[in-house]
């Protein structure tokens, strides 16, 4: 019962970061020139989400596979932040 509850709340937590960034990267007012760089992170960003976020939150939701649940609500920061670091990484 507690990864259930573990996996719920990680999710909602996936969404709101799913929501602040992609919302971020949309709605940025940059430069025109990098402003295809924002939107296709929004779509990265987005597609991560669509991969383990939301499917973390209906498992979590239906009360099935919370271990599975917990996996992919895991997922997704892991894989922000492995994004933050190849992105730092990569700066000149």
């Amino acid at each position: 019962m507690r990864a259930r509850w573990a996996a719920f709340v990680l999710a909602l937590l996936d969404t709101a970061a799913w929501l602040l960034i992609a919302g971020a990267m949309l709605l940025s007012t940059s430069d025109p020139a990098t402003r295809g760089l924002d939107q296709f992170a929004a779509l990265v960003v987005s597609a991560l989400y669509f991969v383990s976020g939301a499917p973390a939150l209906l498992l979590a939701w239906k009360s099935r596979a919370p271990r599975v649940a917990l996996a992919l609500a895991l997922v997704f920061p892991a894989a922000i932040a492995a994004l933050l670091i190849a992105a730092v990484v990569m700066l000149p």
